[in-house]
């Protein structure tokens, strides 16, 4: 989904340029999907959903390290072995158990428990367990990115007249639904969120969000950190009120909203 850039149809050179400068993404790639995925809203009734990453970070991609202390450059060649730690033995890879410490205890198992162990969760799905308000979803119950799910008729027929239903049915009653979430074979499962997002457009009437609906993930309990102790009467003066007040006014972005194309990675520059 390339984007395309547009600049204005009249003007001064110099305009165009800067307008085209200000305008042009640093870098359009096709949107892969990360997954391909039944979405099942109640017993018997599937459809099929595909998932987007729509932000990424841009990262720099390391094939290789280099050495630097001799008196040239060399290419590391890296190996891994495991060492014991009464005897500083190498050990074998055949001599390696998977283990869990339980009630001071140590549990071993063999690789073919633990396979069944990863796969006791079932099959790649997104299920629905039920819905609630959107006004009950806090914002610190947002713990790791969001995924953008589209329907897809490649496995299921009709999964688009369906997905369209359920999205506008959650915007007007104003509610998300919670799902049972497992991305791939022996990945741990996910409670998350299901949000609906409306179709978006800019001043010029180009789309710049489609409709669809976001899968975010909710912590469980144990990820979730007691807050430390604060004194009540801890509050900040109005003069250093004021000050932080210029300092926020000059962090917000114009019209309110980012758009990552016009900020590129300085990284990759």
């Amino acid at each position: 989904m390339a984007s395309t850039t547009k600049v204005a149809k009249s003007g001064d050179g110099i305009t165009l340029l800067k307008q085209l400068l200000s305008s042009i993404n640093s870098k359009a790639a096709p949107r892969r999907a990360l997954f391909s995925l039944p979405f099942e809203l109640g017993p018997g009734l599937r459809i099929g959903v595909k998932g987007f990453i729509m932000i990424k970070r841009q990262e720099h991609v390391k094939s290789c390290y280099v050495w630097m202390g001799g008196e040239k450059a060399q290419i590391v060649s890296s190996s891994t072995s495991h060492m014991a730690d009464d005897t500083a033995r190498v050990v074998e890879k055949t001599e390696l158990r998977k283990a869990y410490k339980f009630g001071g205890d140590t549990i071993t198992f063999t690789p073919e428990e633990f396979t069944q162990i990863r796969q006791c969760f079932g099959d790649p799905i997104i299920r629905v367990v039920g819905f609630k308000p959107i006004s009950s979803l806090s914002i610190w119950h947002n713990t790791g990115k969001a995924t953008f799910i589209y329907p897809s008729e490649s496995d299921f027929v009709g999964s688009t007249r369906v997905f369209s239903a359920l999205q506008q049915k959650l915007i007007k009653s104003k509610k998300m639904a919670v799902a049972w979430f497992v991305a791939r074979r022996n990945a741990a499962p996910v409670i998350t969120a299901i949000l609906p997002g409306e179709e978006r457009y800019d001043e010029d009437g180009e789309q710049t969000m489609p409709p669809g609906l976001w899968l975010v993930p909710l912590p469980f309990a144990d990820d979730l950190r007691q807050c430390p102790e604060q004194a009540d009467n801890m509050k900040a003066t109005e003069e250093l009120t004021d000050i932080m007040r210029k300092v926020i006014e000059q962090l917000q972005l114009p019209k309110g909203s980012y758009d990552p194309s016009r900020y590129p990675n300085p990284g990759k520059s």
